[in-house]
């Protein structure tokens, strides 16, 4: 049998204690995490990335670019759009080539899961969310856009 219940109320805690309770008497079953088997893993709480479970040693600005790609997955990132969000520099005479270079240089560290990353010719780059990468937040780091307003 299966039921559901609503629970109308401003107040996380008390929302939260009632989950509790409930899993408590075991009305409620403690989820467990669904772990499907993917390529790239990135755990930004300790900035490691692992290739099918074995650890990639990565530069800063590899870390973060690829952070940033797999962070907002199905969409183009123009170079000017990355140097800007990974390098934070904003003006025109940037090189674009840069992000090139290390664009090579992550796809190379990556291996076998290196086609995670996608080129669009002319335009930049982008990472498909089709099941092969994840970025796993640490339930215990409360990121400041999680927390609601009030």
């Amino acid at each position: 049998m299966r039921f559901s219940i609503t629970i109308d109320t401003e107040d996380e805690d008390t929302a939260l204690r009632l989950l509790g309770a409930l899993k408590d008497v075991g009305l409620v079953q403690a989820a467990e995490p669904v772990l499907e088997d993917v390529d790239v893993r990135i755990l930004p709480h300790t900035r490691q990335v692992l290739v099918r479970d074995v650890p990639v040693e990565l530069t800063r600005l590899e870390f973060e670019l690829l952070l940033h790609l797999c962070g907002h997955p199905d969409r183009v990132h123009r170079r000017r759009e990355l140097l800007s969000a990974v390098w934070e520099v904003d003006d025109v005479y940037s090189g674009a080539r840069t992000v090139d270079v290390h664009v090579r240089r992550v796809r190379q560290k990556l291996g076998d899961a290196a086609d995670v990353i996608q080129t669009v010719r002319g335009v930049g780059y982008l990472v498909a969310s089709n099941g092969r990468v994840r970025v796993e937040r640490s339930r215990n780091v409360v990121r400041l856009a999680d927390r609601r307003a009030g």
